[in-house]
């Protein structure tokens, strides 16, 4: 809530609400200002109180207030809700506004009211245009939230539904190929991954289809055509079982052509005729046979047969030599060979077509196409441990057309065992396509790498090899080789933390001993207690075990106890029998400081000066005023690698005069800290960084006129002490450490007062001023100090109201400012007045001298005397008169008879009836007053009418 200030409007949005007939105090009014007079402000207040009283709830019937009276606004205080009147009811509403008050019971700002707010703003409350401005970004923020949320909706429903599209597009293509298909397979698959932009979802925050699609993106979309989908599609299995329809058409061709060559040989045609009639396949296939046909040894009688003959010949003896021939056993030889059969994995070798371009890269022969596969080709074992069993199944497939059999022999180390093979037939025969299984057991005793085979004889020439492998990923640590310690002093220690992460994807446990240990016999025994040391290093822990991704903080402690460089190698053994080596370094050194700079002209003491007896530099301030501040510059320098923490103290200065040559002792020193200083520096305490300068600012702030001296002293905390040759060979683990003065500065300073001028140092004001009329001034005043000066003027309010413009500053030195004084009469006559200065800082203020006249309003009456004549017993006579106000100022006037003339006359009523008698003239203004005389003795009447002027002169007529 706000505090406002008396000045500042109220707001309509939070109206304080007055009880009726409420009365305030009244204010004083404030100096040097003409106020109404008591009835006259009573008459007022009274008929504001009526008014209020008559209308309580009208914001224009409220008393009107001063300025003075103006309060802060309060907030109202939120009504609580009363309790249900139910005792069965379920609402809680109550409990939780008596608990929570405004926290429940707030009202929300809605759409209308924050459109209200924003489209009627222009207040002059700061706080509120604030508040509209915030309430309006926050306003396009939500609608810019809403407007992506309708496009990612947009979004994802336009792709769902060009997706659906796409596949009711697919399937009715699968229907048109196959419209006789019974089984009801899934659909096809989903193609909302490609209309659907994944970087739009995954910008928002939500989940994309490529967070759970592992397969990859290809670089471009495949044209679409008329594909069939993959529930349609033959297996291996079936493909190897089932005769295609070519395959059907091509024996059947073979077979009609067989038929064919059959009668025309009992037709007994030619050759000629039979090639003739027959496709160029089967001339191919006539000419091979007699191709294979060995020549005869006797050619003689070759020229004795015709040659369609010797042709018929020929072609009878090949058909009665391919009766003869029997299958070989195609387990003998190889597959994918004219006698093995062929391979169910590898294809045959297509013959090579007369003209084309053979390859002359070398391929693979028939002899090397495998006869067995294993699945999975490798064994391999991951993430064990040193105890339980693993096992694992290793199925052999018969690749060919032909069962087989096979004889597998087991690994040759230890750590591997072969179980029972499983066959899916008696016999141990492998039929073509089907597998065997063989277990294989892992049974590590350390948690290294293992590497073994089993071999797999077949009747084939060639053997197959299963290699077996153990690795178990290990564990990698972000530990740096080299743990560098730094720099430490001498007979201290200095602790060092580095994270060690295990960033590999297994758990390892790790154990850190000195290399001079190494190897171990008994790990127990080298980290019992947790600490690893080796003089002047320390390292904890020294065991630990690390999960994939944890860390742990591996604490390294330097304790140095000579000058130089240490360096010790230290051991750390995985569990995984892998090693690795620790180097940790570190700098012993002594405390080193330098003062290397001090801002200003150089001090000296002076001759004969008495100073500090231990202090090692001299530094003096120039004469500085009260209350002012003088500034020095030092720079330290940490001429160490080590951090050192100080402090400043600031101590009285031993003055002892000592003759040339003749030294201080020890028991003359007295520390006694300096209280009533005028020195202070900043920063008072910190920590030196390593080999680095430091700026410190010595400040003199004088309180009193007097001269300081005071001796600065640099502590460094916490150093430790020199280790000895002697209690290093006693063995001590722990050395004292102590505050050590390293450094001592003797500062001085002197006061003097300021020098303050007055130009001119008395004012005389000429002439006569009317009261109630403001007489300015000027004058100067010069600052001839050395230090600023913070003036404030003070102000007479008595029976006249005198101020200076401005009443406080600040004047620089050697600088002058203008003022102007402001004095307003308030009393008729001579006066002289003193006017204070108080100067911050200065015991005596300065005195400005005023002289000045002044006087009140004057009128004057048109006539001097009145005569009424000869008057009957009980006649009336008027006359009047003319009162002129010849002063610029309103002039206030009472006429009456004068109270002397009545006590002469033994009378107590005057007989004059003045008309008006009183009343208020304007500057430069006049008004006629009526004087009535009535005759009630028979008396001769002479007598005074006196002119009142309120702080004017009186008139008599």
């Amino acid at each position: 809530m706000e505090t406002r200030s008396s000045s500042a409007p109220r707001s309509s949005a939070s109206p304080t609400y007055e009880c009726p007939g409420t009365m305030w105090p009244p204010a004083s009014p404030p100096a040097g200002s003409s106020s109404p007079s008591q009835p006259t402000w009573k008459s007022s207040l009274s008929s504001s109180l009526a008014c209020s009283e008559g209308f309580p709830h009208s914001f224009a019937a409220r008393p009107r207030r001063l300025t003075q009276l103006e309060l802060a606004p309060r907030p109202e205080p939120q009504l609580l809700r009363l309790r249900p009147s139910s005792l069965r009811t379920q609402d809680i509403s109550h409990l939780l506004t008596g608990v929570f008050r405004n926290l429940y019971s707030a009202e929300v700002i809605g759409d209308d009211l924050s459109a209200n707010l924003i489209k009627a703003r222009g207040s002059d409350n700061e706080r509120h245009e604030e508040f509209v401005d915030q309430l309006q970004q926050i306003r396009e923020l939500y609608k810019q939230r809403l407007d992506e949320f309708e496009m990612l909706e947009r979004h994802i429903t336009q792709a769902q539904a060009r997706a659906i599209a796409e596949e009711e597009r697919v399937m009715s293509q699968v229907r048109v190929q196959d419209l006789e298909s019974l089984v009801k397979l899934p659909p096809v698959k989903t193609v909302f991954r490609w209309c659907v932009d994944s970087e739009l979802l995954q910008k928002h925050g939500l989940i994309s289809p490529e967070d759970y699609y592992t397969d990859r993106v290809p670089f471009h979309s495949a044209p679409k055509g008329i594909s069939v989908p993959g529930y349609l599609k033959m297996t291996f299995s079936c493909e190897q079982h089932s005769i295609p329809k070519k395959e059907l058409n091509k024996k059947l061709k073979d077979s009609c052509r067989k038929k064919l060559a059959k009668l025309e040989d009992e037709l007994d045609h030619t050759v000629d005729s039979v090639t003739w009639n027959s496709t160029p396949k089967a001339k191919q296939r006539t000419r091979e046979p007699l191709k294979k046909t060995s020549p005869p040894k006797n050619k003689n009688w070759m020229s004795h047969l015709r040659v369609p003959q010797r042709e018929l010949d020929r072609l009878l003896l090949a058909r009665m030599e391919s009766r003869n021939q029997f299958l070989k056993n195609p387990r003998f030889f190889p597959p994918n060979t004219p006698h093995g059969g062929k391979s169910l994995v590898f294809p045959p070798e297509k013959p090579t077509r007369i003209g084309e371009f053979q390859r002359t890269e070398p391929e693979q022969s028939c002899a090397d196409t495998p006869v067995f596969l294993a699945k999975p080709p490798i064994g391999f074992f991951t993430d064990y441990e040193i105890g339980p069993v693993y096992e694992m199944v290793i199925a052999l497939q018969n690749t060919t057309t032909t069962s087989r059999y096979l004889r597998v022999l087991p690994p040759s180390t230890p750590y591997f065992a072969l179980g029972l093979g499983m066959f899916p037939g008696k016999g141990g025969m492998v039929a073509p396509g089907m597998t065997c299984q063989y277990i294989v057991q892992f049974f590590p005793d350390c948690l290294g790498d293992f590497d073994d085979f089993i071999l797999v004889e077949t009747q084939s020439a060639h053997t197959l090899l299963i290699p077996l492998q153990a690795r178990r990923p290990p564990p990698v640590l972000t530990l740096s080789p080299v743990l560098d310690c730094g720099y430490c002093l001498i007979g201290g220690v200095k602790m060092t933390k580095f994270i060690c992460k295990n960033v590999g994807f297994s758990v390892g446990r790790f154990c850190i001993m000195p290399k001079t240990s190494w190897p171990a016999l008994s790990f127990k025994a080298i980290a019992t207690a947790g600490f690893v040391e080796q003089p002047p290093f320390g390292i904890r822990p020294s065991v630990f075990e690390l999960a994939p991704g944890h860390a742990v903080l591996v604490e390294v402690l330097f304790f140095p106890k000579s000058l130089g460089k240490a360096e010790q190698t230290f051991i750390i053994v995985c569990d995984n029998c892998q090693i690795r080596e620790l180097v940790a370094v570190g700098i012993g050194q002594l405390i080193a400081l330098d003062l290397i700079y001090i801002s200003g002209e150089k001090s000296q003491p002076d001759p004969g000066e008495l100073t500090d007896l231990t202090a090692q530099h001299f530094i003096r301030f120039e004469p500085e005023n009260l209350l002012s501040t003088a500034r020095k510059q030092l720079v330290i320098r940490n001429a160490t690698h080590v951090e050192l923490a100080f402090h400043w103290q600031i101590m009285k200065p031993n003055l002892q005069p000592l003759m040339p040559g003749e030294t201080y002792s020890m028991d003359s020193i007295k520390c006694h800290p300096d209280r009533e200083t005028a020195f202070s520096i900043m920063p008072r305490k910190g920590v030196l960084g390593p080999h680095t300068d430091h700026e410190f600012i010595l400040s003199f702030s004088p309180h009193e006129l007097r001269d300081f001296h005071s001796v600065l002293q640099m502590v460094l905390e916490e150093v430790p002490e020199p280790v000895s040759s002697e209690a290093e060979n006693l063995g001590h683990s722990s050395y004292p450490v102590d505050d050590v003065i390293v450094l001592e500065i003797e500062v001085k300073g002197s006061v003097e007062p300021f020098q303050v001028v007055l130009e001119p140092y008395a004012l005389m004001i000429p002439g006569e001023n009317y009261i109630g009329m403001n007489v300015k001034k000027a004058f100067k005043m010069w600052n001839n100090s050395k230090s600023p000066i913070r003036y404030l003027w003070g102000k007479i309010s008595d029976c006249h109201v005198i101020e200076v413009e401005p009443c406080t500053g600040v004047i620089e030195p050697s600088e002058v400012e203008d003022f102007e004084l402001n004095f307003t009469g308030g009393v008729p006559g001579p006066t002289s007045q003193d006017l204070l200065c108080e100067i911050q800082g200065s015991p005596s203020p300065v005195v400005l001298h005023i002289e000045a006249a002044f006087k009140g309003p004057a009128l004057i009456i048109s006539i001097s005397a009145l005569q009424f004549g000869l008057l009957r017993l009980g006649q009336k006579a008027t006359n009047s008169i003319q009162i002129q106000n010849i002063s610029p100022l309103p002039a206030v006037w009472c006429m009456k008879e004068s109270p002397v003339c009545l006590q002469e006359r033994p009378e107590d009523v005057s007989p004059f009836d003045i008309e008006p008698s009183s009343g208020q003239l304007h500057p430069l203004g006049e008004c006629r007053v009526d004087i009535t005389l009535e005759a009630l003795h028979c008396q001769r009447l002479q007598t005074v009418l006196e002119l009142e002027v309120e702080n004017g002169a009186w008139r008599k007529s």
